[in-house]
């Protein structure tokens, strides 16, 4: 038999035996799947026999206990049903995705069939016996008390939700097994209604309460009862609106409407949500604003008109005020007998302008009516913030006073710190701006310049030039002295005193090198100095003395 045959033969015969075990693998994998959920089932059933025996003995004990050890006994009982409720709940969806996937099997269906309506029923139980559970504290209770009461309460409130939940999880499972639960669930709809009507209105209530406990610690702020009840109503409305959230969340799962609990839930907590964004939620906030808002404006609206003119008039006068000021400072500053420097100056009049500016704006806020002080305490707490945000800034600002107050510069003025040489042509408490001669704007922050060696060009009316000018070894020196100081003291801008120095300086390595040195005022420096060089190279020329090029003799020996 050729080789190409037998392979083909080969093929054939595993494709056939693929085709005929196929079926038979499907088969083993679907039945080790329903073994498996089987013994899952079984695993659920033993925890619920387990979980119903420890109620039975729970309920043994608890007819014989005494008071203090009843309480402990009936929480651990109702945590008990808990449980099994949540045992129950889990076998019956095991069993309806067991019969989903493979045939019905009897034992297990019967039971489940058992099982549901001892749900349902201890579902009904559980809710009577813990909403008997709860109960609001006296008015008279001092704020220790309610607090602790109310803290007990949303720890019931907590588990009822958890058995509301398992209720709808089980209404969701029930008709996998043929029942009828539109009864329980209209039930159940009126019961979670209810709850948010009454979490609505003791949300109302809450925050009426919180607005007279504010009004009455404002009239005695040393009232401490006031102040606890104060913080122990704002966690209270924080529980409540967070008890309501999780019974508006159920209802939606029902599919129920929950817009007008939304809107009270929202304008009790001012927390805004996605909720919000529903169209009817959106539309009543809308509708409840504007209402208020018109209802503000008839009420107070020509007073209100009255104290923006009030406001108006009273930054208007200031604002003149403001200008006048700055005026008045402008003129005693330049009257004034003290050096002080136009950068400082400037400083000056922009703090007592913007004071003036300011003392303005808050006398207009107060006789609005409108409370200064919280907003001045505001302000020094954000600007002490600020400031620790801000050291490096502060660090500047430090050394923009300590130049303001030295004046080791000012504008106009040509320095060299901080890296960089310009003219000054601004400054501020935090940085300096340059002006290059090449025309560019270089802002240097005040920290870098005080923290560096200032050097001040233009400090001094008078500056001395230096000039150096190099002669040959074969020229003479004399008339070379001459001829310099001829050139120096023909220009109009050299000063005669202090006098022009000239003096031979060094021998160098090509040329015998001499300094000149005229002095002249700040102004006239860079023109005298082009002149100068230009006039000393014409007036040489003349003369017939070289400028030599650096040059070096070379020997070469021949061996």
């Amino acid at each position: 038999m050729l080789p190409a045959t037998k392979r083909l033969i080969n093929v054939t015969l595993l494709l056939l035996t693929g085709a005929l075990l196929s079926p038979l693998t499907v088969a083993y994998a679907e039945d080790s799947k329903t073994a498996e959920q089987s013994l899952n089932i079984d695993s659920i059933l033993a925890e619920i026999d387990r979980e119903s025996r420890s109620i039975s003995n729970l309920g043994k004990r608890l007819t014989d206990a005494e008071d203090i050890i009843k309480i402990a006994l009936e929480s651990r009982l109702i945590r008990s049903r808990m449980n099994l409720l949540e045992q129950n709940l889990a076998f019956l969806r095991q069993v309806a995705e067991l019969e989903k996937s493979s045939a019905k099997n009897q034992k297990y269906h019967q039971q489940a069939l058992t099982i549901l309506e001892s749900q349902l029923r201890a579902i009904e139980t559980s809710i009577g016996a813990l909403r008997g559970r709860i109960v609001l504290p006296e008015a008279t209770a001092s704020a220790a008390e309610q607090a602790a009461i109310f803290s007990q309460i949303f720890e019931e409130i907590d588990r009822l939700n958890r058995i509301y939940q398992i209720q709808i999880a089980t209404i969701e499972v029930a008709p996998r097994f043929g029942r009828d639960v539109t009864a329980e669930k209209a039930a159940l709809e009126q019961s979670l209604s209810d709850r948010a009507e009454n979490g609505s209105v003791l949300l109302e209530m809450a925050t009426s309460d919180i607005k007279a406990l504010r009004a009455s610690i404002a009239a005695v702020p040393d009232d401490a009862e006031s102040k606890a009840r104060l913080n122990v109503l704002t966690t209270h409305i924080t529980n409540l609106a967070s008890n309501v959230s999780s019974v508006l969340a159920m209802m939606k799962t029902l599919e129920m409407d929950t817009t007008e609990y939304q809107n009270q839930l929202l304008l009790a907590t001012g927390q805004i949500t996605s909720d919000i964004f529903q169209v009817g939620v959106f539309t009543n906030l809308l509708v409840g604003w504007s209402e208020t808002l018109w209802a503000g404006v008839i009420e107070s609206g020509p007073g209100l008109i009255f104290n923006l003119f009030l406001l108006v008039i009273i930054v208007y006068v200031f604002y003149k005020l403001a200008g006048l000021a700055q005026t008045l400072t402008e003129r005693g500053l330049e009257d004034s007998r003290f050096h002080l420097s136009q950068l400082l100056k400037r400083m000056v009049v922009s703090i007592v302008r913007n004071t003036v500016l300011i003392l303005g704006v808050l006398i207009a806020l107060s006789q609005i009516g409108f409370s200064v002080g919280p907003l001045l305490a505001g302000m020094g707490l954000v600007g002490f913030v600020v400031g620790f945000a801000l050291q490096d800034t502060l660090s500047n600002f430090a050394a923009g006073m300590l130049i303001l107050i030295y004046r080791p510069f000012d504008v106009d003025d040509v320095i060299e710190a901080g890296g960089v040489s310009g003219l000054v042509s601004e400054m501020s408490l935090v940085n300096t701006t340059f002006l290059t001669f090449d025309n560019q704007t270089i802002i240097v922050p005040n920290g870098k310049i005080w923290g560096d060696v200032i050097k001040n060009v233009t400090a001094q009316t008078i500056r001395r030039i230096d000039l150096v000018f190099g002669i040959a070894y074969s020229d003479d020196i004399e008339k070379a002295e001459k001829v310099m100081a001829e050139v120096v003291a023909a220009h109009p801008a050299v000063l005669e005193d202090p006098p022009a120095m000239i003096r031979l300086h060094e021998l160098g390595e090509s040329s015998v090198n001499f300094i000149v040195r005229p002095w002249v005022n700040k102004d006239d420096y860079w023109e005298t100095f082009w002149a100068l060089n230009r006039a000393m190279k014409l007036r040489f020329d003349e003369e017939g003395i070289s400028i030599p090029f650096p040059q070096r003799d070379v020997h070469l020996h021949q061996q």
